[in-house]
């Protein structure tokens, strides 16, 4: 019996000496590859072709910047999900993971946002990604995209960087809650009009009750007393009614120009959409991505915006009109490309419209001078 507890008491102590061994191992490793320091830091970049908004020498310099590079520093040091967070608030970048190789290597892989267009306007210089998201340009770096130039004004201000969706609700949620602070204080001053109404009420139905031993001098004195009273007190009540009515139009003026900027913001909001949706239908179509290069947008305010295009090919301007029927005015506009422009030349007119119902209506080019076409010969 002694002999098989032995047994068991020495099975048991040896499983114990093996788990010791290993965790201590395990200890001394990871130990060891804390202090280990990193060897190399490779960024890999994806995205579409032609939008090389970064590259992975701006995006060693971004986290120099941030003072987070791994370089110098040992495994045990580096944080991954610190290190992807602050490579996402690059605004090029999309998605970023990263990895520690077993011999000391991080590598991460970055998605940059797709742009699809490029705001070049008064106090604007944005890209535009696919998926809503607004950022500006970045010097030495660029992608091959319509710019979008003229008077456009877009719903967001200069300084905006982020998701356009998302300013939209921010912003009109927050006059919103605008509109529900003046209603309560509306509110407010209705309560306490109606509490002055019903004490001016029974100050008009006080009178003065004449006791069995009151003079009628007496009695006659209260009363005047009692009218003068009511006079004061109403002719301050209906100074007080005044001012509440005065701080009623102040708050519905107020009201007004919030549901005024509410109404804009939506009508910037549609032009948005619309100026996003035809850039995406341009991008769509190999020889319209190729021949576009600009787009001249109007302010809309009120009115429907407008659009000018300017192409690669030829001298003229294409008047493409508000932002409706599109497919059907590129194909009347590719119909005329391929049967007159390629017949009577590239500089034979100077305005190409397609305004109307799909109509192409053209405006002549003026004729050089003999100087000129000498000229322009030499």
């Amino acid at each position: 019996m002694l002999k098989k507890i032995a047994i068991v008491v020495g099975y048991v102590l040896l499983v114990a000496a093996i788990i010791t061994v290993m965790v201590f191992a395990h200890l001394g490793a990871e130990r060891h590859r804390n202090t280990q320091p990193i060897t190399l830091f490779s960024i890999s970049i994806d995205g579409a072709e032609g939008h090389n908004l970064i590259d992975e020498a701006s995006m060693h310099r971004w986290f120099k910047l941030h003072d987070i590079h791994p370089e110098g520093r040992t495994i045990g040091e580096v944080d991954l999900a610190t290190l992807e967070s602050v490579a996402l608030e690059h605004s090029a970048v999309l998605d970023a993971n990263a990895f520690i190789t077993y011999d000391g290597c991080i590598e991460m892989s970055i998605i940059q946002r797709e742009p699809i267009m490029r705001l070049k306007l008064d106090g604007y210089d944005h890209y535009v990604a696919r998926d809503g998201h607004v950022f500006r340009s970045t010097n030495g770096y660029a992608a091959y995209v319509p710019v979008i130039t003229g008077g456009y004004k877009p719903l967001f201000d200069e300084e905006f960087v982020g998701d356009v969706a998302t300013f939209l609700l921010d912003s009109i949620g927050s006059l919103n809650r605008q509109i529900a602070e003046l209603e309560q204080h509306k509110y407010s001053i209705y309560r306490k009009s109606k509490r002055a109404k019903e004490r001016l009420k029974c100050v008009r139905d006080s009178v003065v009750q004449k006791s069995w031993f009151m003079s009628g001098e007496r009695y006659d004195a209260l009363k005047e007393n009692l009218k003068l009273f009511k006079e004061a007190y109403e002719q301050r009540h209906n100074e007080e009614e005044r001012e509440r009515e005065k701080s009623l139009v102040k708050i519905e003026k107020r009201e007004e120009s919030i549901y005024n900027s509410i109404n804009k913001m939506r009508k910037r909001a549609a032009d948005f959409e619309r100026l996003e949706k035809f850039v995406v239908y341009v991008l769509s179509n190999d020889f319209w991505r190729a021949e576009i290069t600009q787009v001249v947008a109007s302010e809309s305010g009120s009115s429907d915006m407008l659009l000018k295009l300017i192409p690669r090919s030829g001298d003229f301007v294409i008047d493409f009109g508000e932002v409706t029927e599109v497919e059907s005015k590129f194909k009347a506009l590719e119909r005329f490309y391929q049967s007159v422009l390629r017949s009577v030349g590239w500089d034979t007119y100077n305005i190409i419209s397609v305004r109307y119902d799909g109509q192409v209506v053209c405006r002549e080019a003026p004729r050089k001078s003999s100087n000129e076409e000498a000229e322009s010969k030499n």
